[in-house]
């Protein structure tokens, strides 16, 4: 005789989600503690119960490690898509300072116009990214 197949949705009934909720928790921290040591990675688990109280399971490493690696991966990706704007940005002003000084096209004209789109485009997504970084930044001290 098999499980009965339970159906995936709120539980209505407040204790009987609380004691879910305990016993869930505690086959979700297991399994995590398992994955843990067989794969050797770091893991960070959070969860609220439904009544707000804090779980929380960490490997090897702190949780507070953990959220710091992600963190830093988050900054070092962004200082990367900055980067890489920058150069972008600085290659099409330097395309249009070739083609105002030495091209056919006319400052009015629809491929310049394009690419004063395209850098106000990218002015715009550097200055977003530069904020974010700024915040980040200074979330990490």
């Amino acid at each position: 005789m098999g499980r009965v197949k339970v159906a995936i949705k709120k539980i209505d009934n407040i204790t009987t989600r609380q004691v879910t909720f305990s016993k869930r928790r505690s086959g979700l921290i297991k399994k995590a503690y398992e994955l843990a040591i067989l794969c050797d990675i770091d893991i960070a688990l959070i969860m609220f119960s439904p009544s707000g109280k804090l779980s929380h399971f960490s490997g090897r490493k702190r949780i507070e490690d953990v959220l710091m690696r992600k963190v830093q991966i988050n900054t070092e990706h962004l200082l990367r898509i900055l980067n890489k704007v920058k150069f972008e940005n600085d290659m099409v002003a330097q395309a249009q300072a070739q083609n105002q000084n030495h091209g056919p096209n006319s400052p009015s004209s629809p491929s310049s116009l394009e690419s004063n789109s395209e850098v106000e485009g990218l002015h715009s997504e550097l200055m977003k990214l530069q904020q974010q970084l700024e915040y980040l930044q200074q979330y990490m001290k």
